[in-house]
């Protein structure tokens, strides 16, 4: 596949599994094709497929393997060798490089769509592509696939639409994420960071059982920053594992402060993103800060979400048989917006559910949503765990919360996140008359 009158790289490499170019090779190969042509207005196109380790878990990493090459000679077949050239970077990415006019992406995803369900296997399979119309080509080929990659996010997982084009908008998001990315050492090394607690209401018991640790950024210049923005950059960089870390010890930081004030306490609960679960000094460090700020494991609560258990099962399921040994309580948030809800419920000791906030959003407009809360809540008892019901903000869900009898609720209606001092004056409000443990 190679630009007419441009001679093979030497120690170019190809992708052993489909015979496409590698990721360095094509980022050679990409670059003398465009200075080849340089008078041809280009695109660069990503594609993945939606679930790809899912399709791997059900079946057999044969059938992957067979997918993947089942697209890779599509694009043999389809792309003209002599003005265009594609690629398979890492597991179930393609990155191909196409002259804008030869590009019709509704037809690529079509016919890529046609090949794989030749293959008769029985689940749905689809590719999703981010395109980027190269409007610079003095840009490194990396930063061009990183745009097409933006595209993609965008799209990735919708069934709406299966393809984005990059635009001036994702250009401004990328610019943020620059930002967020340049000021993200100094934010945490200057205390810019802080924790809010969210608490956890027993409808039926009129009390505060728990509270939910969230991180806010306060920049000295540009005021609060969204987590929506700052979260998902921090969790495809990596600095979410150290971000994790600093709230876990401020959450421990503030039950000794109450402790110390003779206040009572409840539990605080703690986020644990997927990364951490790669980290093996994990449970080290959690019991650690129990030592440091002498508490007991039931004043923090573990968060893991259901994506963490997708993504890697026998790692997680370790790590959480740990922290049961030393005696912190697990919680799985977003219960339910994922494929493998009730075969999680088999494998994982889990002591309370939190219900994702799609189920109870969903409340007055379906009657099937009740039915499945109630399900969910009578199983979750069943199984001798306890449940939180996510996202509640009007009377008529506290209602129905409870009438399912001793589940509690997290949400707006009965307390947005709160700093620290307001916190500290709801839990007297509400926990005057408990005794301190």
């Amino acid at each position: 596949m190679k630009a007419e009158g441009i001679l093979p790289i030497i120690g170019s490499k190809l992708d052993q599994l489909t015979g496409l170019y590698n990721r360095d090779a094509f980022y050679r190969e990409a670059v003398l094709l465009l200075g080849a042509r340089y008078d041809t207005k280009y695109c660069i196109v990503c594609l993945d497929i939606s679930c790809f380790k899912i399709i791997n878990d059900l079946f057999h990493v044969d059938t992957g393997n067979l997918i993947l090459r089942t697209a890779a000679e599509y694009f043999k077949a389809s792309l003209n060798p002599r003005t265009s050239i594609s690629s398979r970077t890492d597991a179930d990415h393609f990155v191909l490089c196409v002259p804008e006019s030869e590009l019709d992406i509704e037809r690529l995803i079509k016919d890529l769509d046609e090949r794989i369900q030749s293959l008769h296997i029985s689940h749905n399979i689809l590719f999703f592509a981010g395109v980027y119309p190269i409007d610079n080509t003095r840009l490194p080929i990396d930063q061009m696939c990183d745009r097409a990659g933006m595209a993609l996010r965008r799209i990735k997982g919708s069934y709406l639409t299966r393809y984005a084009y990059y635009d001036d908008k994702m250009r401004e998001q990328m610019i943020e994420e620059q930002l967020i990315t340049g000021n993200m050492e100094a934010a945490l090394l200057e205390n810019q960071f802080t924790i809010y607690l969210q608490p956890i209401f027993n409808p039926v018991k009129n009390t505060v059982v728990s509270a939910e640790a969230l991180v806010r950024w306060f920049h000295p210049v540009h005021g609060m920053v969204s987590p929506g923005k700052f979260i998902p950059v921090f969790e495809r960089n990596g600095f979410i594992v150290r971000l994790d870390r600093f709230v876990w010890e401020e959450a421990c930081r503030l039950q000794r402060k109450l402790l110390d004030a003779g206040k009572p306490i409840v539990p605080i609960s703690v986020n644990l993103s997927r990364l951490n679960f790669y980290s093996p000094d994990l449970p080290e460090f959690l019991s650690g800060l129990l030592k440091k700020y002498e508490l007991k494991p039931w004043m923090l609560k573990l968060e893991v979400t259901e994506s963490a258990y997708t993504d890697n099962q026998q790692q997680l399921l370790a790590m959480i048989a740990t922290f049961k040994e030393l005696g912190f309580p697990i919680l799985m948030d977003d219960f339910g917006s994922g494929y493998s809800s009730l075969n999680m419920l088999k494998d994982m000791p889990l002591d309370t559910l939190k219900v994702d906030m799609a189920f109870i959003r969903e409340l007055e407009k379906s009657d099937r949503v009740a039915v499945i809360l109630k399900f969910i809540v009578e199983l979750a008892k069943a199984l001798g765990m306890d449940v939180v019901i996510e996202g509640v903000e009007t009377q008529a869900q506290v209602d129905y919360v409870k009438s399912l009898g001793d589940v509690a609720i997290q949400g707006y209606f009965f307390s947005k996140p709160l700093p620290i001092p307001d916190y500290e004056n709801l839990l007297d409000k509400y926990l005057s008359n408990m005794e301190v443990d």
